[in-house]
């Protein structure tokens, strides 16, 4: 198969799942990294050789730290979040097909949160493209402002905080009959729920309106359970369980994963996420605690399948994420709120 022909088979698989057969373009995807990439061609070879599309061999995510990992020349290169007291390698993901990784992230986004050619307000405290070029997330943000923002509003996320006095006079001044959206990193809500608790503010979003955050608490003095943090929200912005949508993402992956409230993260249909039992690499009996793995197809240009150190369980609504291996390296963008 050309690159031609498997970038035009994942994108229309992507844009309609019934288009194709997701276990073949996985081997095609496989074979078409093995054939162009040498470092995955080395690491490939020393597994067998795969039959099924579930034996396509995981590369861990710290690979990116230690190669370049690209089946053609990358257009762009997304580094992972990292702070002074941080790491100091930092994941480098080659990505040579930005139409696919935009194709991926707002098709998704849009059966997850807002179909196409929805537009509301966004609020954001999240990187963007020009203020985080380097970062996986800040490329999406900018995605989805151009493609659903009616507002563009600048980002309330400045480098190290968050500029709550300026959320807070924006959110004073909200229509209450315009529905908004709030993109934010979780450590960033929680520091303007910091902010509001002491002045005894907090605000009621216009019917409709959902909040999406990403990242966790990291980048946050606290460890607090999704429930928590959803309770904090409820008080903070007066927005239900059903109104905040988790993103979960990487930047060694192209496509995201999202959860509604505390319902488990679902995976769109060009993605199979898996739970792996460390000490066998088998997968895991549906409800038991493993180490994730996912396969993405638009991951054409580096590679297909990646073995995280995140936890997590595989439930029959979807995937439980649970943090990361004890021992492994926090990371995410709201550590560009850690201080």
């Amino acid at each position: 198969m050309s690159s031609t022909d498997i970038h035009a088979r994942i994108r229309r698989y992507i844009a309609d799942p019934t288009s194709d057969d997701f276990g073949e373009l996985a081997l095609a995807a496989h074979h078409y990294q093995y054939t162009r990439n040498d470092v995955y061609r080395r690491f490939v070879d020393r597994h067998p050789a795969p039959q099924r599309w579930q034996e396509i061999p995981a590369v861990p995510a710290l690979a990116f730290k230690e190669t370049d990992l690209e089946s053609a020349p990358a257009a762009d290169v997304f580094l992972s979040s990292g702070t002074t007291h941080g790491p100091t390698r930092r994941a480098r993901h080659h990505v040579p097909d930005l139409a696919l990784y935009q194709h991926s992230a707002l098709t998704g986004f849009q059966r997850a949160v807002l179909p196409a050619g929805a537009r509301r307000p966004f609020l954001v405290a999240a990187p963007e493209r020009h203020s985080h070029p380097q970062s996986s997330l800040g490329a999406m943000v900018t995605w989805l402002r151009e493609a659903h923002d009616s507002t563009a509003e600048p980002s309330l996320l400045l480098e190290g905080a968050v500029e709550c006095e300026r959320f807070a006079t924006l959110l004073d001044a909200l229509d209450p009959g315009q529905p908004i959206l709030v993109l934010a990193v979780t450590a960033a809500l929680l520091h303007l729920a910091d902010y509001a608790d002491p002045r005894g503010r907090s605000w009621a979003l216009p019917a409709g309106s959902l909040v999406v955050d990403t990242g966790g608490c990291k980048g946050y003095a606290e460890q607090l359970e999704r429930a928590a943090i959803l309770a904090r929200y409820r008080t903070l912005l007066g927005v239900e369980t059903s109104q905040v949508i988790n993103e979960y993402g990487m930047t060694e992956m192209c496509s995201q994963l999202y959860a509604r409230g505390e319902e488990p993260h679902r995976t769109p249909p060009w993605v199979r996420s898996f739970v792996i039992d460390p000490a066998t690499g088998a997968e895991t009996p549906l409800g038991h605690l493993g180490i994730l793995r996912h396969l993405d197809l638009a991951n054409l240009g580096s590679v297909v399948c990646l073995q995280t150190e995140d936890m997590g369980r595989r439930t029959e609504a979807g995937i439980e994420i649970l943090g990361r291996v004890a021992g492994a390296e926090p990371r995410g963008c709201s550590l560009l709120l850690a201080s």
